[in-house]
């Protein structure tokens, strides 16, 4: 390809005018008249805030941006020797600064088609491409220089011993510098714009204590400086950009397009880095020539994103909400709800903004397929679930969507314990997966910071939270989730804590232009008008608000709601059992030919239940087993209890909390210990759940629930939950033996959780509830200000200043091992059990090791893991590092340092702590 001066002499190219070319080919006695003129011209222009617009065009609008001062003309090449990527065998030149900017600057000019920006562009997509590849400038300082073993390069200074080389805290002033100096930015802009592309190693850099690198870079000498200058203008030209950048009005449009500038950065940097556009074979002879650098970059860029699943393809649309459901339900007969979505979706094509939909309906009216149905010709897909049992159990729904409504989709499995390999796995259990499937496991979203990158997925609302948290490249999360449908599922089931976090994270979504569809059994109903209004952005307290069930949707300026007939109708009869007669009574019942679920609130008094059940078919399904293990339970649960169960005899189930949502499971009877009232009504939703033959004496349903008969049972006063919202729950069970869902479910939660007392109490129970009442408001006053504390303001608060300084690990923020993450409690720990003959050969048994993890909250038991020296050569192990080693003798038992017994794992009963 002909260089510019050679296409002027060839006659191939009229010549560009001297304030253009910023390479310096040739004498042009007008040059500083003509820059003068410039310099004057735009000085009156920003005096007289006139403003001349260049017309152009970006992302597909017409824009009109300011122009801006032309570039320096070229005085020395000796920008061109600094390198930016270390040689692939760690010896000879590093892979030069000015072809990976210009690399990263061609990912971001087709990473934006892909993930397009969700407020109006400021400047155009050239521009924003530009300032992508300026976001290692601040490698060109000494301190990074020398990282390659130099002690100086020709045409610049010795390199200074221990000189700063954080060249992401470099870029923050080096960049400042030349947007203000070169183009005329005013200062606090430039600052926003170089915070944002600085950020690329996971958060702005005012708040990590770099201030030794931003002042060495302030102070360097002149030929860095010149440097900078020339680096600058090469970006320029190579993405053929001269318009001066401009910010979006304060206030959340401003908060979105720099959290997706901070996205963007990142992902273009890791993608420009990569082997498939970071090619060192491109450098041969790529003679000096940012353009065509950047144009084959681009080309590059193209392929890249396309083999990683990041090519700009959305799901199928469809002509109307009819269509859209009947493509989330392939081939099944609509349900009311189903009907009632259609209408909504089809409503929703004519509202400004994306909308939120709120669905409030019983178990098993079809929640699930009404939310694909919201996705339906959207950019992708997140479905948000409140564990990570649940998010497997509904991948393969969540797969067969995709593959009617996308004609190649990588789909994820974002959880701690997902990744590519255990998304592969369940994608064939489903007949998916495959090399010539519609639907394929997303290979390179590995690891928690790519996970929601991914255009499709499935997994925990934690990893969605961790956007909205203090912790490292959150960002990032936001970036993927932008444009996409995000589902929340089972939304009643988190403490005003991870509730207020999950309300921050839709106010996020909204501008990051999401549309959001939260479903519930049910929710109180000053929560749901909240979460509606501040959708809606108005005010007053009037939310329309009919019959349960219902769906509720709001856009900019209008909520409306609507209800429609359940499809299934059930008499639900409450009754009292005592809680040490627990496991006699399943067994009498087993043994009477019933399938018993008994779900109880600690995997301890599970464990203690299993034991004592014997003379009948039984298992035990917690989560405090090894994961690998705990996902064949969970497989085993749902051949014998779902809808094609195997298990026709008796059979006692013996669960906690992860039987409780989103398990497709049929059992006859439930016995459950004490719990708030949507939470024992979620766990009878478990119970004749599908058509099928009843053995005798089960053919009402029925939930016992522990202690109901007394006044105020001990067991009520001892549980994990908050004491006042189960005791005011047994209260007013009590007052309501016979349920008639699902009508009642909606009484139930509205009054328990608003301002219902109880008829006449015993004096024992309003004493309880009067000593209950100061533990409740405190604690629920302590969670809404931890979870404010926590999180990022709300959009239309936030500027990127608003870092703290307080750094949170991803995976721990997801885990809980910390103050401020996604949920509260104790701190837990996940561990790795480790066996004797783990140990001889550990790098071959990793991947096995790494699919064992589990998680325990025991303080004591997580402190003497702590003081245990794991095995040798464990954190260089891909995917044990960021475990701990639960080291175990050849009987399965682990000791502390003093050789006393803690715990021991058990193939039947998981981990028993002692």
């Amino acid at each position: 390809m002909l260089s510019h001066s050679e296409k002027v002499s060839s006659g191939k190219e009229l010549p560009r005018p001297a304030y253009f070319c910023g390479r310096g080919s040739g004498n042009f006695s007008w040059r500083p008249i003509v820059i003068k003129a410039w310099i004057f011209f735009l000085t009156l222009l920003q005096r007289t805030e006139a403003g001349i617009g260049a017309s152009v065009t970006g992302m597909g609008k017409p824009l009109k941006y300011r122009l801006a001062m032309p570039p320096t003309p070229r005085t020395t090449a000796s920008h061109l020797q600094l390198w930016a990527k270390s040689p692939p065998n760690g010896e000879g030149d590093g892979y030069p600064l000015l072809p990976h900017l210009l690399d990263v600057a061609a990912v971001a000019s087709q990473l934006q088609q892909t993930i397009p920006c969700p407020v109006p562009l400021p400047c155009s997509p050239a521009w924003v491409s530009a300032l992508v590849g300026f976001h290692d400038l601040g490698k060109a300082t000494p301190g990074f220089q020398q990282k390659l073993g130099r002690r100086c390069v020709s045409g610049f200074p010795r390199f200074p011993a221990g000189a700063p080389d954080r060249h992401d805290a470099s870029t923050l002033p080096l960049l400042v510098k030349q947007l203000e100096e070169r183009l005329g930015l005013p200062g606090r802009d430039a600052k926003h714009f170089a915070a944002a592309v600085a950020a690329h190693h996971g958060h702005p850099i005012n708040a990590v204590g770099a201030s030794d690198a931003c002042r060495s870079a302030k102070h360097l000498e002149a030929p860095w400086h010149e440097a900078h200058k020339q680096l600058f203008n090469d970006v320029l030209e190579g993405v053929g950009t001269n318009e001066l950048p401009e910010l979006p009005p304060k206030g959340a449009q401003r908060a979105a397009f720099l959290q997706w500038l901070m996205g963007l950065t990142t992902v273009s940097d890791w993608i420009g880095s990569s082997e498939d556009v970071c090619r060192w074979d491109r450098l041969e002879g790529w003679g000096d020539n940012p353009v065509k650098w950047f144009t084959e970059s681009q080309q590059l860029a193209v392929a890249a994103l396309s083999a990683v699943g990041l090519d700009p393809a959305a799901l199928r649309t469809t002509a109307c909400g009819e269509d859209a459901i009947a493509m989330a339900l392939g081939g099944m007969n609509p349900r009311p709800l189903q009907q009632t979505m259609a209408h909504v979706v089809e409503e929703l094509k004519g509202c400004r903004g994306p909308g939120l939909v709120v669905v409030e309906a019983p178990m098993g009216e079809g929640k699930t397929e009404a939310g694909f149905g919201c996705a339906v010709g959207r950019r992708g897909l997140y479905v948000a679930m409140p564990s990570q049992a649940t998010s497997n159990a509904l991948m393969g729904r969540t797969a067969q969507f995709l593959e009617r409504a996308h004609h190649s989709a990588k789909l994820a499995l974002a959880h701690g314990a997902g990744g590519p390999a255990i998304a592969a796995r369940r994608l064939h259990e489903v007949g998916l997966g495959t090399a010539d499937s519609a639907v394929k496991a997303g290979w390179w979203f590995h690891g928690s910071k790519r996970s929601l990158l991914c255009p499709q997925g499935i997994g925990t609302v934690d990893q969605a939270l961790i956007g909205v948290l203090n912790a490292r490249h959150g960002f990032v999360r936001l970036f993927g989730l932008t444009g996409r449908t995000v589902i929340l599922d089972e939304v009643h089931a988190y403490d005003a804590y991870t509730g207020g976090l999950i309300e921050r994270l839709v106010s996020w979504l909204q501008q990051l232009g999401c549309r959001v569809v939260l479903m519930s059994a049910t929710l109180p109903s000053k929560r749901r008008n909240g979460i509606l209004r501040a959708w809606a952005e108005k005010e007053d307290d009037r939310v329309p608000s009919g019959p349960y069930p219902r769906i509720s949707w709001a856009s900019p300026g209008s909520i409306q709601s609507l209800s429609f007939p359940a499809s299934r109708h059930q008499r639900l009869l409450v009754r009292g059992i005592d809680p040490d007669e627990v496991a006699t009574r399943a067994i009498t019942m087993a043994k009477a030919g019933a399938r018993v679920l008994l779900v109880v609130n600690t995997v301890a008094r599970a464990q203690t239940l299993y034991r004592a059940i014997t003379g009948v078919e039984r298992t035990l399904f917690h989560a405090r087993f090894p994961m690998n293990q705990r996902i064949e339970i969970e497989n085993k649960v749902l051949r014998q209890f779902g809808p094609a169960g195997e298990t026709s005899a008796g059979h006692v189930l013996v669960a906690t909390q992860v039987a409780e949502q989103s398990l497709d499971i049929d059992m006859d009877v439930l016995i459950t210990d004490p719990a708030p009232v949507d939470l024992v009504l979620q766990r009878a939703g478990r119970i004749h759940r599908h058509d099928r033959q009843r053995p005798n004496g089960f053919q009402d349903s029925v939930v016992l629930v522990a202690g109901l008969d007394q006044e105020v049972s001990p067991a009520a006063l001892s549980t994990i939950y908050d004491r006042w919202l189960v005791l005011r729950s047994h209260a007013w069970l009590k007052k309501h033996p016979k349920l008639e869902l699902p009508e009642d479910i909606d009484l139930a939660v509205q009054q328990v959780y608003g301002d219902w007392e109880p008829p006449a109490p015993e004096r024992e129970l309003e004493d309880a509830l009067a000593g209950a009442l100061p533990e409740h408001e405190k604690d629920e006053k302590r969670m809404g200000d931890q979870s404010r504390q926590a999180g990022l303001p709300e959009p239309r608060n936030w500027t990127i200043n608003d870092q703290k300084t307080q750094l949170i690990d991803d995976d721990e923020a997801e885990s809980g091992a910390i103050p401020f993450g996604t949920r509260l409690g104790q701190p837990s720990l996940t561990v790795i059990p480790v066996f004797p003959a783990d140990c001889e050969c550990l790098a071959e048994r990793t991947p096995d090791l790494a699919g064992r993890w589990l998680r325990i909250s025991h303080q004591g038991l997580i402190r003497a893991i702590h003081n245990v020296q794991p095995p040798a050569k464990w954190s260089t192990c891909s995917g044990l590092g960021h475990h701990k080693a639960l080291l175990l003798d050849a009987d399965g038992v682990f000791r502390d340092q003093n050789r006393q017994r803690m715990a021991c794992l058990d193939r039947e009963l998981g981990l028993v702590i002692d």
